[in-house]
């Protein structure tokens, strides 16, 4: 299947995902439950949607269960569901394990492609990690992600696709930065 246009993706993005069939959320009352690892707001779009990367691991297991991708309704106590089947033909999440406590994150969408590597704490806290370019060129190889804020490619001022994905994360020496997260033309 063809990828689909920037301009449709971005306004898929800015639409935010269509209703949940109550059933798919009855088959996920038995998984552990999920921890908000990341939220990534947007400069387009529906201001009260946000996305989220949210992990599930059991209490007192020192394993990441599972790594989701969800819309995230901040106008309705942040109430999560999942992409609709739309959204997800456009952006892609693989998840690929690293160990029992770590998992790479790749989401593909608008013809790039991103890596987060959510880690489990020993205090069973989790964090996210990404390659980062700082504003003055400076590269940053493992910087944990703070904040993250998608931004929008623009024709005529609408939002016609992906540019970059913002980032604030603080490197290895614990300093903070405002960055962009690297990404693969694909």
């Amino acid at each position: 299947m063809p990828t689909p246009p920037p301009l449709l993706l971005s306004l898929l993005l800015a639409l935010g995902a269509g209703d949940v069939d109550p059933a798919s959320q009855a088959s996920e009352t038995s998984a552990p439950p999920s921890i908000e690892v990341l939220r990534i707001t947007r400069d387009f779009g529906k201001p009260y949607y946000d996305l989220a990367l949210d992990a599930f691991a059991a209490p007192g297991v020192a394993r990441i269960d599972d790594v989701r991708l969800h819309w995230v309704n901040t106008s309705a106590g942040d109430r999560r569901k999942p992409l609709g089947p739309i959204a997800e033909r456009l952006v892609k999440v693989r998840l690929e394990r690293a160990s029992e406590r770590a998992i790479k994150v790749t989401i593909t969408g608008d013809h790039k492609e991103f890596t987060f590597a959510l880690e489990l704490r020993e205090d069973g806290g989790f964090e996210a990690y990404v390659a980062a370019i700082t504003e003055d060129g400076q590269a940053i190889p493992r910087c944990r992600a703070t904040k993250v804020r998608l931004i929008a490619r623009r024709v005529l001022g609408i939002a016609a696709g992906l540019e970059r994905i913002a980032v604030e994360c603080a490197d290895i020496s614990g300093r903070s930065q405002a960055a962009t997260i690297e990404y693969r033309d694909l």
